[in-house]
């Protein structure tokens, strides 16, 4: 199985970016941050996420029922474990929460199983766990992908990739449907997804472009993300262009990288879906601790050293939830995804 390093800690990056934003974007502070940076780590997950799905399936003999296993069981167990943490922490301490959480079961059974639907709390398409909105993308593009896998030929499943993908984007372009099934699915952020299958296709030929060429693609593209506005043009074009030309310069970066690896990057890497899913957590229980010792954040420099703990917060949070937590979730999903098979199966349930 190739393996790309810098991917790996390009995940770590991205991840972080999440957390930078969210520590700005919080209610309490969001008056004193006119600028919020890093919203579009998400976008960077998204256009790795297809790469590592063609690497890690091309030129495997993997069923489709076999992907979606592995999938369900990379994603959905700590997504589980957080939302009913957030449940919890709803109905015994709902001091804790901005708006009113109430629990309505048909609702959490939507979030759970990933299916949009508006959140009732909040207005908008968002599952209980707000930050699993992501999650809904990434099952859908892996319904997607998985049924791509029938076609033994790398090219008709490429093209049947592509045709899906444009095609949902297209419609919602030109429709913009409001019902949340018909919203989430046709939103042109899924051809982020097909624009990482894209980097995985082509991968062989960004790999020798040279340190120059990537020293440039590197530059062009972190800018482009840091001076974008989402404004009158899609996020899947404001970012997604730019992100799409940023893991590319990761890929080209391999050769580099290889050469001196460093540990911590890639812990980072790998802990970078805990690094999400764990963050708003950790934010908010630093958020309670703030404003004990210093009371409610009431000027530009106390959000200043909020904001820097946050992210503190949410990265160590992020690396105890690895290491405690879903380390041990893969191992049993490793477990469970060889029973049926007497040889095992081999599953890259890293994401």
């Amino acid at each position: 199985m190739e393996k790309f390093y810098g991917i790996q800690y390009l995940r770590g990056f991205a991840a972080s970016l999440v957390i930078l934003y969210h520590s700005m974007v919080m209610i309490a502070v969001a008056p004193f941050f006119d600028n919020p940076i890093g919203e579009f780590g998400v976008d960077i997950f998204f256009v790795i996420s297809g790469f590592v799905m063609w690497v890690t399936t091309e030129g495997k003999n993997k069923t489709i029922t076999e992907f979606w296993s592995s999938r369900i069981l990379r994603v959905a167990p700590l997504y589980w474990l957080f939302t009913f943490v957030l449940v919890a922490a709803a109905l015994l301490v709902p001091s804790l929460f901005f708006n009113s959480r109430g629990i309505d079961p048909v609702f959490l059974l939507k979030s759970l199983f990933f299916i949009p639907a508006r959140n009732p709390d909040i207005g908008d398409i968002t599952p209980v766990y707000t930050i699993g909105w992501t999650l809904t993308y990434e099952m859908f593009f892996y319904v997607i992908f998985g049924l791509s896998l029938a076609l033994r030929s790398l090219k008709l499943r490429l093209f049947f990739i592509a045709t899906i993908i444009g095609a949902l984007a297209v419609v919602g372009a030109a429709v913009a449907p409001e019902g949340p099934l018909a919203k989430t699915y046709t939103n042109p952020i899924i051809t982020e997804f097909l624009l990482g299958v894209l980097l995985g296709v082509t991968r062989q030929r960004w790999v020798s472009i040279g340190w120059l060429p990537t020293s440039l693609l590197l530059g062009a593209s972190s800018s482009a993300l840091l001076l974008a506005e989402v404004g009158s043009f899609h996020r899947s074009l404001v970012y997604g262009i730019p992100a799409f030309f940023l893991v590319a310069g990761f890929i080209s970066l391999e050769k580099y990288v290889r050469s001196n690896l460093s540990k911590v990057a890639l812990l980072f890497g790998e802990a970078s879906y805990s690094l999400y899913l764990s963050h708003p957590i950790s934010q908010r229980l630093w958020y309670v601790i703030f404003v004990a010792a210093f009371g409610q954040i009431s000027s530009l420099a106390m959000a200043a050293w909020y904001a820097v703990g946050s992210v503190m917060a949410g990265l160590i949070g992020g690396i105890i939830c690895y290491l405690l937590v879903e380390k041990y979730l893969l191992k049993l999903a490793k477990v469970i995804l060889s029973l049926p098979h007497k040889e095992g199966v081999a599953v890259e349930v890293q994401r």
